[in-house]
């Protein structure tokens, strides 16, 4: 028996086809499918309401109790599942753990996964998943060889516990992407000395799953710098912008969405994240024949490219709201010059390189610097700002996984003469503040916006039960009139209440 490991922490929406005499130990998704069990949620919760009343165990009570309530709206909104797994990995990947965990991301206690050193200190620290890997431990014994699969540093530490488990007496591979492009580090790793590095090892296959189904969806999901299945099946995944100027071909090999990076608009041209101008109109034509041939085109902003200054990133969020190009805008992400990429230019101008730091022997990406670029201590401002003002035309993804990108939001009617709970939010009581006063005191999680409002007790359980469209009046019945409209802007305004026809 030969086992493939598939490692936290990836893309769980993705399962691979099982390679040839290969037996797959998909550990990411039972790691994320444990900790959203009701009972695993239900002692969580338990543990924090008995424990001591700090800021950081309400806050963390507060996105737990958020995520149950979302679980039990069911799935009329396909990206809510994923809202509510992301508020659990984040509420309960805290201290003591040294790996703090978010849907599409992880973040080392005092560290960076691109630093081998971080990696293997911090693996001697505890980590949500360690239980799920006990468990696959218990396999290794009797295998014939095991294969890491490795496409990402996010998995890093996963993987360097596991090596380290491994028996001696069972051969052990690492493979995948990332393993592939920083095989000498890692093989120079003492963890991993005894471990080989194929370079024969097919790229796997991978279809789109919920994290709680089955069986996959049946289409191909297309990772980053990989080609499209040639048999003709359906597919949907990550193409390069210029792409999409040939709708015929792509309609014709099969392709349900195509995921595109670009980086500025402007009324003459979009840059896409591979540096490529392509004529705007060219563009709207190409996605309009996508449409009509049963595919949609969601696109990722890439926000900080070089030579793309403020002003360049202020008319693409104006001329996106005038010229909706796209399906879907589904989010912002920092630009990154990968390692490994070509070329000396970006969208024709000139880019300087700069050495990553030297203590980085796994460093995913170049510095650089070219001129008109958004200073790098600015993005992180100008990001959220983005982002945020992108929210107030459109839902963003929970995260860069193939389930959002393939089932994007409904765009729903916009204004309406009710009032209802917004459907992302969740009224919550604490026994303390989020300061950590002890005092029962209730709040608003919108786990959409990321907003949090804190609520007077009497209003809450009106807000709370207006599950179904009623009209201000009849959910502020108890409030005199003078005040009805006030608050119900308010909490329109926090999305807590969003308004909707009858």
């Amino acid at each position: 028996m030969r086992l493939l490991v598939l490692l936290p922490h990836r893309d769980v929406t993705c399962v691979p086809d099982a390679p040839e005499g290969w037996r797959v130990l998909d550990v990411a998704r039972a790691f994320c499918q444990r900790v959203m069990a009701p009972e695993t949620l239900a002692r969580a919760v338990e543990t924090r309401e008995r424990g001591p009343a700090t800021p950081e165990t309400m806050r963390e009570l507060l996105l737990l109790r958020a995520a149950l309530v979302l679980g039990k709206r069911g799935r009329a909104d396909p990206l809510r599942p994923l809202r509510a797994l992301g508020a659990v990995l984040t509420a309960l990947s805290g201290p003591p753990s040294g790996v703090r965990l978010r849907l599409d991301d992880i973040e080392l206690e005092g560290g960076t996964t691109e630093r081998s050193a971080d990696v293997l200190r911090i693996v001697q620290r505890p980590a949500l998943y360690d239980e799920d890997l006990s468990r696959t431990v218990e396999h290794l014994p009797g295998a014939e060889r095991v294969r890491l699969w490795l496409e990402r540093d996010l998995q890093l530490p996963a993987a360097v516990a596991l090596a380290a488990a491994c028996p001696a007496s069972v051969p052990l591979e690492v493979a995948g992407p990332f393993a592939a492009m920083h095989r000498a580090v890692l093989a120079a790793l003492p963890i991993f000395q005894r471990a080989s590095f194929p370079e024969d090892v097919a790229p796997l296959r991978w279809r789109v799953a919920a994290l709680d189904a089955a069986d996959p969806e049946p289409l191909t999901w297309v990772p980053e710098n990989v080609r499209p299945p040639v048999d003709g099946g359906p597919w949907a995944g990550h193409v390069p912008q210029g792409a999409l100027l040939d709708p015929e071909s792509l309609v014709t090999s099969g392709c349900r969405t195509a995921v595109v990076g670009f980086c500025s608009m402007d009324e003459g041209g979009v840059v896409g994240s591979d540096g490529v101008r392509v004529p705007l109109e060219s563009l709207v034509a190409s996605v309009e024949r996508l449409r009509s041939g049963g595919a949609r085109v969601v696109a990722e902003w890439w926000v900080g490219a070089p030579g793309v200054d403020e002003a360049a990133h202020e008319r693409t969020f104006a001329l996106l709201g005038q010229r909706p190009v796209f399906d879907w805008v589904s989010g912002v992400r920092p630009f990154h010059w990968t390692r490994g990429r070509p070329g000396e230019d970006f969208a024709g101008v000139p880019v300087r390189f700069l050495a990553p730091p030297e203590d980085r022997d796994l460093a995913r990406t170049v510095p650089f610097e070219a001129q008109g670029t958004v200073p790098h201590a600015r993005l992180p401002e100008l990001l959220t700002s983005l982002a945020g003002r992108l929210l107030q035309r459109a839902p963003l993804s929970p995260g860069r996984v193939a389930w959002a990108s393939i089932h994007p939001p409904s765009p729903g009617a916009p204004g309406g003469d009710r009032v209802r709970l917004d459907g992302d939010c969740a009224l919550v009581q604490l026994p303390a503040t989020l300061d950590g006063v002890v005092k029962p005191s209730w709040y608003a999680a919108n786990l959409r916006t990321g907003g949090v409002l804190a609520m007077d007790a009497r209003l809450a359980p009106m807000v709370a039960g207006a599950e179904h469209p009623v009209t201000v009046g009849e959910l502020f019945a108890t409030l005199p009139e003078v005040q009805r409209g006030k608050v119900d802007a308010a909490l329109v305004g926090r999305a807590v209440l969003e308004r909707v026809h009858a």
